[in-house]
């Protein structure tokens, strides 16, 4: 009994020495920029947003349907928001945090046009490789007190765009981007 479970334990350390698991390769190919805090929120309750009414700005080249890229991105944004448990009110039931956020590509939108608009900056470069197509393409989404102009929190991404946000792949991409964007948010149970 005691060979045949020695016998067990050894083929197991074998079999398990010898698979190899392979992760997926980190994507690398993003820079994203944070700053600000959400001292504003209360600390007890549970947090209530509601999007500013020239909430989504989108400046971007003729080949992207803007409208689609911004419901996408939007629906991506408020599901982070609900995963840290924040809820969703209308404009008019006075929330505890304002959003808004932009996209935009190169083509339309430099990184001085945009670091003029944001204060923000990644300092990255994108190129699209031999073959590809594609340009740099940015996302800024903003927190505001209840009372103020001034964001209280920003964050931009930068990377590549591929221009096919219909395509599943793209959208879990994009919505990975969103959730490590939105990683300081304060989750409230």
């Amino acid at each position: 009994m005691k060979s045949s479970l020695l016998v067990f334990v050894m083929s197991s350390l074998f079999i398990m020495g010898c698979t190899t698991v392979t992760p997926p390769q980190a994507n690398f190919s993003y820079g994203i920029a944070t700053t600000g805090d959400f001292s504003f929120l209360p600390a007890s309750k549970p947090n209530t947003y509601s999007w500013k009414s020239d909430a989504a700005v989108a400046h971007v080249s003729e080949e992207i349907d803007a409208k689609e890229y911004i419901s996408v991105i939007q629906s991506l944004i408020d599901q982070e928001l609900v995963n840290k448990g924040f809820v969703k009110v209308a404009p008019s039931q006075s929330p505890q945090m304002w959003m808004e956020f932009g996209i935009a590509t190169e083509s339309k939108m430099t990184d001085d046009d945009i670091f003029a608009s944001t204060q923000i900056s990644t300092g990255i470069q994108v190129a699209a490789e031999p073959g590809e197509s594609g340009e740099k393409g940015s996302l800024y989404i903003a927190a505001f007190a209840p009372l103020g102009d001034f964001p209280r929190w920003r964050v931009l991404a930068q990377g590549p765009t591929e221009r096919r946000i219909e395509d599943p792949d793209q959208r879990a991409e994009m919505a990975q981007i969103i959730g490590s964007m939105m990683k300081n948010v304060p989750a409230k149970p």
